[in-house]
């Protein structure tokens, strides 16, 4: 998954620096609008400010740097398909496994005493749960963005994963 991201954002570099933007403030404006909307339905409605300032304007300058004439963007077909993807994967860039660490260790998921190698077992599997649980990266979006449940699933995802790392069976799942 992060090869794709890397070789998704190379492609989207090396496309940006050959065309030159044609947007204006008005349409960037709308895009971080709807990547607003999107916070106020999900988990990240949580994130401070500035922080999901920088994830608008990683959405912003990707589906840009992509789409340098904003018509060609506006008329695609598959244009909330298009954002929502952008909106994960600057999700996944900006927030980085470490970002969740401390919150995860205040409410009793984490211990705090994991070595990397924990950390990275425990992130490991609970991208695997997730990938069981939702076969497709579009179900997924769908349900982070309109199920509030979707926090509750999440959550047990992560009990069983720092549960095994202890050793301890959790309970299931349930979707």
């Amino acid at each position: 998954m992060k090869k794709i991201v890397l070789a998704l954002s190379a492609i989207l570099v090396l496309v940006s620096c050959a065309q030159t933007k044609q947007w204006t403030d008005k349409e960037r404006t709308e895009v971080k609008e709807v990547v607003r909307a999107h916070k106020e339905k999900t988990m990240l409605k949580h994130m401070e400010d500035n922080n999901f300032a920088n994830i608008e304007n990683c959405v912003v300058t990707t589906v840009e740097g992509t789409y340098p004439d904003y018509n060609k963007y506006d008329k695609l077909t598959g244009k909330t398909d298009t954002l929502t993807s952008v909106m994960i994967n600057c999700t996944t860039e900006m927030l980085g496994a470490n970002y969740e660490n401390p919150q995860l260790q205040s409410i009793g998921i984490l211990p705090a005493d994991l070595t990397p190698d924990q950390i990275s077992a425990f992130y490991t599997c609970f991208t695997g749960k997730v990938k069981e649980a939702y076969p497709q990266p579009a179900t997924f979006a769908q349900d982070m963005c309109v199920d509030p449940g979707t926090t509750d699933i999440i959550i047990v995802m992560l009990q069983q994963c720092a549960q095994e790392l202890q050793g301890t069976p959790a309970p299931a799942a349930k979707k």
